[in-house]
């Protein structure tokens, strides 16, 4: 054998002992186990975490009750200043600090509201500012920004600091006094918006001798056109009079003339020409301010009633608002009615005024039951702001005919009754009667408007002007179902 062979052998034997070598060694393989728990340390160590937890619960009680008293003096150092209390008087209450006034069980309190830091002239807010209440007891923003010298909004708030002080006395005479005396200035104030409208007509009697009968009721300054001071007052204390004549506040007399009037509520607008009228006579005077009664929450408000509620002219009257729910259906309309308890005239004449001044409804006692006919009532001044508007335009107002109201929800759903104008009755010869229109019908579009209540359609027919041709459309009950109709109708006026 050469020498290559050799070595090509032992090359060939050292591989087969490298191979037999791994099949004999193996790598040892290990399984490591959890170590098992130990219940008892585990429960030790939970005991002990809540030892300490009560432990620290102490000590940070007992650290916040020791260090809150350094700690509210700190924060809210305590005023010092000594509070002044003046020995009562007839004229002046009784002073009681505050800790007195918190501690007391006496119902009959006065709170009064103080801004200080307060000037003469500037910086002043009044509490309906503050409150978010106009003058008409509405609620308005509160305006918390600044405005410059130019107009526009600055950066800095407007703040207000008040001190709620709390007066504890007992009422006296004095007190009523003064309380039924500022009444009084509210109703002398509303009073400069009051007129007596006085009918004169001219008679002969059976001998043949002329007199004059003369009717007289109050009127009410609505507005002024730049010409003409227009006055509401009722229809049927004029309709039949040769002239009419108004007398002011100052007790100036002059005449009138009529303007329109709506046979519905017994109501018309007079007119007195401003040229004639003297210049104080217009300073002493002044316009209505309306007021609102669409408001839930007007039954128990205090009101005075002003103008003619007695019998007297110039007489006034207080009490409250005991209902608004009851309505009166007239021609094309309807019109909420105010109830008070105030006890006046059967033929009472003049307006309700709340505390501010402002009208909330015109006096109208027709109508009334005769076991409450003594009870001042009135129309609601919302349901008569836009005819008052018509009206002391000089426009006429027009005339469909038919008595209606609103479709319930409860009618809706049990009787498939169609949202609308329900026609409970059609006034006869009217032109809705001449075009077709039935008892049980409902209204549900006038001209392009749609009508889904009574509302709906009596805002719509005040827009509208006798002599326009307007297409009605209704719906009324077929054999199963209701069925459209429509009516081209040319709409009247509205007259006695």
């Amino acid at each position: 054998m050469n020498t290559e062979d050799i070595m090509e052998e032992i090359k060939n034997e050292n591989e087969q002992s490298a191979v037999s070598n791994e099949q004999n060694f193996e790598f040892i393989t290990e399984t490591i186990k959890e170590r098992p728990i130990n219940k008892r340390r585990m429960v030790l160590k939970t005991v002990f975490t809540a030892v300490l937890a009560v432990a620290f619960g102490v000590i940070a009680c007992f650290t916040f009750v020791s260090l809150y008293p350094i700690f509210n003096e700190w924060l809210h150092p305590v005023d010092n200043t000594k509070v002044v209390t003046l020995e009562p008087t007839e004229d002046e209450p009784e002073v009681i600090t505050p800790d007195e006034a918190g501690s007391s069980n006496d119902d009959n309190k006065v709170s009064l509201i103080s801004d200080i830091n307060k000037d003469d002239d500037e910086d002043t807010v009044s509490e309906n500012e503050i409150t978010g209440e106009d003058e008409d007891g509405e609620k308005n923003e509160l305006q918390d920004i600044e405005e410059g010298e130019d107009g526009e909004e600055g950066s800095k708030p407007q703040v207000v600091t008040q001190i709620v002080e709390t007066i504890e006395k007992d009422l006296e005479l004095e007190d009523y006094t003064k309380l039924y005396q500022q009444l009084g200035e509210v109703a002398r104030e509303a009073g400069r918006a009051m007129v007596t409208v006085t009918g004169v007509s001219a008679n002969t009697d059976w001998f043949m001798n002329v007199y004059e009968n003369k009717h007289v009721c109050a009127g009410l300054i609505v507005a002024e056109n730049g010409k003409e001071m227009l006055i509401l007052t009722r229809t049927s204390v004029i309709n039949t009079s040769d002239s009419i004549a108004v007398t002011f506040c100052d007790g100036t007399r002059y005449d009138a003339s009529m303007k329109k009037s709506d046979p519905n509520t017994d109501m018309s607008i007079i007119a007195v020409d401003l040229s004639k009228m003297s210049n104080d006579t217009k300073e002493a005077c002044k316009l209505a301010e309306l007021g609102s009664t669409k408001s839930s929450s007007i039954d128990g408000m205090p009101v005075i009633a002003i103008g003619d509620p007695l019998g007297v002219t110039g007489a006034m009257a207080m009490g409250q608002i005991t209902s608004h729910t009851s309505v009166r259906d007239m021609t094309d309309t309807n019109a909420t009615i105010l109830t008070t308890d105030i006890y006046g005239s059967s033929n009472a004449s003049g307006v309700i005024i709340n505390m501010s001044g402002h009208v909330l409804g015109v006096i109208a006692q027709d109508g009334a039951s005769m076991d409450a006919k003594n009870l001042i009532r009135g129309y609601a001044i919302s349901d008569l702001k836009d005819k008052l508007e018509k009206l002391s335009n000089g426009q006429e107002i027009a005339y469909l005919g038919i008595v209606g109201t609103d479709v319930t929800e409860e009618a809706a759903e049990k009787y498939g009754v169609p949202m609308g104008a329900y026609v409970r009755q059609v006034v006869i010869d009217s032109p809705a009667m001449q075009a077709g229109i039935q008892n049980g019908d409902v209204i549900v579009k006038l001209g392009t408007t749609d009508i889904t209540s009574f509302t709906d359609y009596k805002d719509a027919m005040l827009k509208c002007q006798p002599e326009d041709l307007m297409m009605v459309t209704v719906k009324r009950m077929g054999r199963e179902e209701y069925v459209e109709l429509s009516y081209e109708i040319e709409l009247g006026k509205l007259s006695e």
